[in-house]
């Protein structure tokens, strides 16, 4: 990476590998792209006008995991977006991680209504555990498992 200027707050640099200039926050998280730097400007100067706020999200995974985090910026060029999550057990890495807005699902604002619908989403998903714990204490109790001890072949 190749640092050209600050500009509006943010950094300009360019990537000879890629060859596309490049709009980054002080995190060096990357905002915006172009092919020339008159548009990287443009696209930092429209950046500068739009001051996107942080706020606070949830995910929601499938099975019911909840994990709280804040949405960090925006990249419209490729549709994308900057999140970190709290540290938990849904949670890997550092937390901080790259979303692609136009597929990656269960992420939600989180409004004083989301907060009070997680609440039932948790209790849901305690019940869960709470059946899939007693059917594993069922299959435990279960005779005469096929498996190579059965047909009596070595391990």
């Amino acid at each position: 990476m190749v640092k050209i200027k600050e500009m509006y707050g943010y950094q300009i640099t360019y990537n000879p590998k890629s060859r596309r200039f490049l709009v980054e926050d002080s995190d060096g998280t990357e905002l915006a792209f172009a092919k020339t730097q008159d548009e990287i400007e443009i696209k930092a100067k429209a950046l500068s006008k739009q001051e996107f706020k942080r706020f606070r999200i949830v995910k929601v995974g499938n099975e019911g995991q909840v994990t709280m985090g804040e949405f960090t910026s925006l990249n419209r060029d490729d549709q994308s977006g900057w999140i970190s999550m709290e540290k938990g057990e849904e949670t890997w890495g550092s937390g901080r991680q790259k979303i692609a807005l136009r597929f990656d699902r269960g992420y939600y604002e989180a409004t004083e209504t989301n907060l009070k619908t997680l609440g039932n989403i948790k209790s849901k998903r305690e019940s869960l555990n709470n059946i899939l714990a007693e059917i594993k204490s069922l299959r435990d109790i279960l005779e005469k498992p096929i498996n190579l001890d059965y047909f009596g072949i070595p391990r």
